[in-house]
């Protein structure tokens, strides 16, 4: 059980490393999306599926690992988590484990705070960008409109010339 338990913890080592490069990852982008960067906002979305993706098969490898310490300790798996574990193990990983759950709670906290922050900027982003749209339209129409709100016609610089055909 111990060397499940060492495993255990080495795995979610992996997954707080991984953890922090996301939060990394994400703290560019809250950058990149700032200055209107669409390079490099590119650049970090690819990235950032690349370390989900390898955060999947971490959590998948860690799902099977408490498979096995379910099994071995003869509870259902749905019922088995890493505070229960930690509650119930007298193997000194017990404090490791313990703090290494803590750093995970820590990390997800920030990563869903990152997350909406990102979202609200996008949001803010967008509708500036739709605002300023709008205006540039609107001053176009204007500028090329012949009439002037109050139905008025725009004064022009038309020159006019008129020929003579009857010679």
């Amino acid at each position: 059980m111990g060397s499940l338990l060492r495993e255990l913890n080495d795995l979610i080592e992996s997954e707080i490393d991984l953890y922090n490069k996301f939060i990394f990852l994400l703290q560019k982008q809250w950058d990149a999306i700032s200055n209107y960067s669409l390079d490099s906002l590119k650049e970090i979305v690819a990235k950032k599926e690349i370390r989900v993706q390898q955060m999947q098969q971490l959590e998948k490898k860690r799902s099977a690992l408490m498979e096995r310490i379910a099994r071995l300790r003869g509870v259902p798996e749905k019922d088995l988590t890493l505070k229960k574990i930690v509650q119930t193990t007298v193997n000194p990983i017990r404090v490791q484990l313990s703090q290494s759950r803590e750093t995970l709670l820590s990390q997800i906290t920030t990563i869903n705070k990152l997350h909406e922050a990102i979202k609200g900027l996008m949001d803010h982003s967008s509708l500036s960008l739709k605002k300023s749209m709008a205006f540039v339209h609107s001053k176009s129409e204007e500028a090329s409109a012949p009439y002037h709100p109050d139905g008025k016609l725009v004064d022009a610089n038309l020159q006019g010339r008129m020929l003579n055909f009857s010679a």
